[in-house]
């Protein structure tokens, strides 16, 4: 995420520049004006802590610009050209906010204040389980294995004695053990990482902008477009990268402050090393409101259109479609979700084929759902393999006494040790937690930055079509070329 004062010279939050960006969706008058007033002094957080990529460009951009998402979307929209089906479409929602506007009064008028839905923060919150068996301090009876859970809770709520980890009932239910344990541990069903994703990606298809934000922040029930959250720190840095490989349009949206005055002191510390990786990783930017007046609402135009001619052509065949237009976008966006789950699914099996079937602990690897996100974004992007680094264990073998300590360590069975006296370690299955290097007495072993391109899973049926494609176009470059000399030879036939 980019810090406002940084690459952002100006924004529209003040309500009247934020009205005449209204009137002028491109921003033409506000281009090449200094900004109203300074910024405050403490402006959002640079998520991007890092060094940039090469490929990114660090020039300031040649005018001012004007970052309301609202002033974005006119200027994008200005460059669509509309035509005949985006003005039916507006027509239709003209035609449908007219014709429930009678319905709307009357149902104010008539509603009982007892049915009324409260928005409630404790809805959104839940207590996570632990599962200790994963637990890689539990299973070493070591507190130096692993302490990111522990550092992590701002109250102390969690305990580990013996082999059991304990969440107390103190906890404030934030969630960030969730995302700051490497091996899974802790686990909410509502929050967990596929289905953050999920959550996340249905509104990011859908709308214009995706705004991430937490119960701290609202004190209303969040909109068609928001995602709320316990904690923005909830979304660990594997969730970020899948998202924003596949949806340039997240933000989020906490407005000045507001971390310094919520219980879960660690929250802020956590989200921002979060998204400056997911960043660092993917190449993409997060996007930070901090004036709700900002906030944009509009379905995104593909959206729109999709949904609307799914309706029409299915308005003589299928009632509901005709009903609840809305359900046919909601197909589509259900849809890119179960290719995105089918695909995660193809590349474990494809891993499963290639390396889970070696070594005596092949049956009780664990593939965790982070590095299944992780993992999942590089198969569709695997240049971006060569960019990432993580850091993973070396193995000294001189140092190395075979104790075992590292191989009883490691709770996702990545590493084993061979009949031979050998450490070998999977890198897919590898978290990184770093509980094999601390307990390691001899300091045979330490983490090293590497790149992944060992996360990339070769894609057997990928291969073999494009080897197919190869084949029919030599075949075709073949035959074209047997056809032009039989051309050739027709018209020297003909000159004799």
């Amino acid at each position: 995420m980019v810090a406002a004062s940084r690459e952002r010279p100006h924004r529209c939050a003040q309500a009247a520049r934020a009205q005449a960006a209204r009137a002028n969706p491109a921003c033409k008058a506000l281009a090449g004006k200094p900004p109203a007033r300074k910024p405050p002094e403490r402006t959002p957080r640079d998520f991007r802590s890092r060094e940039p990529r090469a490929t990114r460009s660090t020039q300031p951009p040649a005018r001012p610009i004007c970052y309301n998402v609202a002033c974005m979307r006119g200027e994008t929209m200005a460059k669509k050209k509309r035509d005949l089906l985006d003005e039916i479409i507006d027509i239709q929602n003209d035609w449908n906010a007219l014709q429930h506007t009678g319905d709307d009064l009357v149902s104010q008028l008539t509603a009982d204040p007892a049915d009324e839905v409260v928005y409630n923060p404790d809805d959104y919150r839940e207590r996570p389980r632990a599962n200790s068996i994963y637990c890689a301090t539990g299973v070493m009876r070591n507190v130096n294995a692993c302490r990111r859970c522990l550092d992590v809770c701002p109250v102390n709520a969690i305990t580990i004695s013996g082999a059991t980890v304990r969440v107390g009932d103190g906890c404030l239910r934030c969630g960030l053990c969730v995302a700051a344990c490497p091996t899974e541990v802790f686990q909410i069903r509502g929050n967990a990482p596929l289905a953050l994703y999920d959550k996340i990606a249905r509104v990011a298809t859908a709308y214009e902008q995706c705004y991430v934000t937490c119960t701290h922040a609202l004190d209303r029930r969040p909109e068609p477009n928001e995602v709320l959250l316990p904690c923005v720190g909830i979304i660990a840095p594997e969730v970020w990268f899948s998202l924003l490989v596949e949806f340039p349009n997240l933000s989020v949206y906490l407005p000045l402050g507001i971390c310094d005055e919520c219980e879960t002191t660690t929250g802020e510390e956590t989200y921002c090393e979060a998204i400056a990786a997911g960043e660092e990783w993917s190449g993409e930017s997060v996007g930070y409101e901090v004036d709700e007046r900002d906030l944009g609402r509009e379905q995104k135009r593909a959206y729109k259109r999709s949904q609307f001619v799914s309706s029409m052509t299915q308005a003589g065949t299928r009632l509901v479609s005709r009903t609840t237009p809305v359900l046919a976008g909601a197909q589509a966006v259900a849809n890119r979700l179960k290719a995105h789950s089918q695909q995660i699914t193809a590349m474990q099996q494809a891993l499963d084929r290639t390396v889970a079937t070696q070594g005596p602990h092949a049956r009780r690897r664990v593939l965790t759902r982070k590095r299944r996100l992780l993992m999942g974004g590089l198969q569709r992007y695997p240049d971006l393999a060569d960019e990432m680094r993580l850091e993973f264990p070396m193995v000294d073998a001189e140092r190395c006494t075979m104790c075992g300590d590292c191989e009883k360590a490691c709770t996702v069975h990545a590493l084993q040790i061979d009949d031979l006296g050998r450490v070998h370690i999977e890198q897919p299955y590898c978290v990184c937690c770093g509980a094999c290097a601390a307990v390691c007495a001899e300091d045979a072993i330490r983490m090293s930055a590497r790149t992944c391109e060992e996360l990339v899973v070769p894609d057997e049926e990928a291969e073999k079509r494009a080897r197919q494609r190869a084949r029919a176009s030599k075949a075709r470059a073949k035959s074209k070329q047997t056809l032009q000399k039989g051309l050739d030879m027709l018209e020297g036939l003909a000159d004799d």
